[in-house]
């Protein structure tokens, strides 16, 4: 029997329209959010008239609602809001991040071919000097006749 019921939810869950109808229901309960919902609630003339554990249900209700994620449309607004503050604040230091790199990238190989630069001279200006000193050295001696 167990397996016939899964098969009867999975083939309820494949229908399209009961899936349309079940996240319609879901996003309609965020929508109007739980804070709407638990206001009314303790608002309504018609509480008295309920079981008297009628409250008590609803705040476990709202409470395993909350459980799977669901919040109020405001708090969600509010979150998408933040979020995206955050990712623009975020993409805004990454662009400084990236541009104080390239600045201190270009600002050290300058330093760096500086430096190169002047080894290179310096390494030049001691070649030409051994280069004499070997070519006074291997120089035939000139005759003073």
């Amino acid at each position: 029997m167990n397996e016939e019921i899964i098969r009867k939810i999975m083939d309820l869950w494949s229908d399209p329209q009961y899936q349309k109808g079940f996240f319609d229901f879901f996003v309609k309960m965020q929508q109007e959010g739980l804070e709407a919902a638990r206001k009314f609630w303790h608002q309504s003339a018609e509480k008295e008239k309920l079981h008297p554990q009628a409250s008590e249900m609803f705040e476990q209700m709202a409470s395993f609602y909350s459980g799977l994620g669901f919040v109020p449309k405001q708090k969600y607004d509010a979150a998408v809001k933040e979020n995206e503050a955050l990712k623009k604040e975020n993409e805004a230091l990454k662009q400084t991040m990236k541009e104080l790199n390239l600045k201190v990238f270009s600002e050290g190989s300058a330093k760096v071919q500086q430096a190169w630069t002047t080894v290179m001279e310096k390494q030049m200006a001691l070649s030409k000097e051994m280069a004499k000193g070997f070519i006074e050295l291997f120089k035939p001696p000139q005759d003073k006749s």
